[in-house]
């Protein structure tokens, strides 16, 4: 569907109607939300869009997994020889599950919102993803792309994200306060170190 991804404007015409898609599920439900919309929030036209995307559920995927992709790379783990694994992995997770609270709405909006399984689909591919390509908890395993590792992290991912797409309905206190979250989950991540 995206044609001319190696086009410098088509790449400016895409990051658009992601960060207009963005603003206004910031505030809409995406059946609120019409193409109409979309485009004119970009500066773009109709059949770009469709250049782009097939549908508003598809942008708001993209949206979705594109605000989150960018969360990720300003939270990179502390090198190996920093502490514990817990120590290092809980203030990563952490700074993520605040960025998801803060924006909670927006994540609620695509995971529960029109076509929301390929949305949930698309969090846990980039969670494992992460995992795979770029946590150090698997330095140390003799084979990380092993196809044992693999199905490990995406069952992780997956139970991860449907953990954390019913967290963002909770009123975010207690045993589901950001905190206490980050901690459930950093101690399941540091299971999958070898050390």
């Amino acid at each position: 569907m995206d044609a001319g991804a190696d086009d410098p404007r088509a790449a400016r015409s895409k990051r658009a109607l992601i960060t207009a898609a963005t603003e206004l599920l910031d505030e809409h439900d995406l059946s609120e939300l019409s193409i109409t919309q979309v485009v004119a929030a970009a500066g773009v036209t109709r059949p770009t869009f469709y250049q782009h995307f097939g549908d508003l559920a598809e942008l708001a995927r993209a949206a979705a997994v594109t605000r989150l992709n960018d969360e990720f790379e300003r939270h990179e783990p502390a090198p190996p020889s920093a502490g514990d694994w817990l120590e290092r992995v809980e203030p990563v997770v952490r700074g993520l599950l605040e960025h998801l609270a803060s924006h909670r709405g927006f994540y609620r909006r695509v995971l529960h919102g029109p076509r929301s399984g390929a949305a949930v689909n698309a969090a846990v591919d980039l969670v494992a993803r992460r995992i795979l390509e770029r946590s150090p908890l698997l330095q140390g395993v003799a084979d990380p792309q092993s196809e044992e590792i693999r199905d490990s992290v995406v069952i992780m991912s997956g139970g991860i994200v449907w953990l954390l797409s019913g967290w963002l309905g909770t009123p975010l206190t207690g045993r589901d306060s950001v905190a206490a979250m980050a901690h459930r989950i950093s101690v399941q991540l540091v299971r999958l170190s070898p050390s």
